[in-house]
């Protein structure tokens, strides 16, 4: 898959067209025709029909906005900008960072990679996330963004612990059944990244550098 195509690309097409978008567009264009026939002086234009035309688009703008932000949550818009570039080349390319591990081995779905871990865990994990995208879309755009790119605090362990926890794997390993490594982890005192595991991306690619 090719996560870095051209900014505000939308999901894979092979997923069909999405609802809210046909949506959208429909509510739109009935709008534009209630205009139109307005503008050719077709007849009186009823109050109802005045308010359907300024309530369409509305309607029509919210559809698309939450079509939006559910197309956050793929990989395509993640890479859409030129500043995550670098970071899905690490991704994709399996040079040993961990998302690239988790990537390369099938333990995320690829579509949605970025998001799977970036959400969080708990009900408001995939709204943060969501919002959080949009505000990295709005400094793309205006160019209000710092390299390297900002790394806020530790990595969520919730996100980590949301797959692992209960995995038999992750309950075999010795050092995961130290009670004082546990209750360090879920204190945030101590991270999984950067400690037992590698980063979750390569400086180079938080950067902004080719990976």
């Amino acid at each position: 898959m090719d996560a870095t195509s051209p900014l505000f690309a939308g999901p894979g097409a092979g997923h069909g067209i999405h609802v809210l978008a046909v949506l959208a567009a429909l509510l739109g264009s009935v709008a534009g025709v209630l205009l139109v026939w307005r503008l050719i002086g077709r007849g009186p234009f009823p109050v109802s029909y005045a308010a359907t035309a300024v309530l369409l688009p509305i309607g029509a703008y919210g559809l698309a906005s939450v079509h939006m932000l559910e197309s956050s949550k793929q990989v395509t818009f993640c890479g859409s900008c030129h500043l995550m570039t670098p970071i899905m080349q690490s991704v994709q390319g399996n040079d040993g960072s961990l998302a690239s591990t988790h990537y390369a081995r099938g333990r995320v779905p690829h579509d949605q990679a970025c998001f799977t871990c970036h959400s969080g865990y708990g009900i408001w994990g995939g709204v943060d996330a969501k919002m959080a995208g949009m505000m990295h879309m709005v400094r793309t755009v205006t160019g209000r963004y710092m390299l390297p790119l900002a790394v806020h605090g530790p990595f969520d362990i919730d996100s980590c612990l949301g797959c692992h926890a209960n995995a038999a794997t992750f309950r075999a390993v010795e050092a995961h059944q130290d009670p004082d490594l546990q209750k360090s982890l879920l204190s945030r005192e101590f991270s999984c990244t950067g400690a037992c595991h590698p980063a979750a991306h390569p400086e180079s690619a938080i950067g902004g550098a080719p990976s």
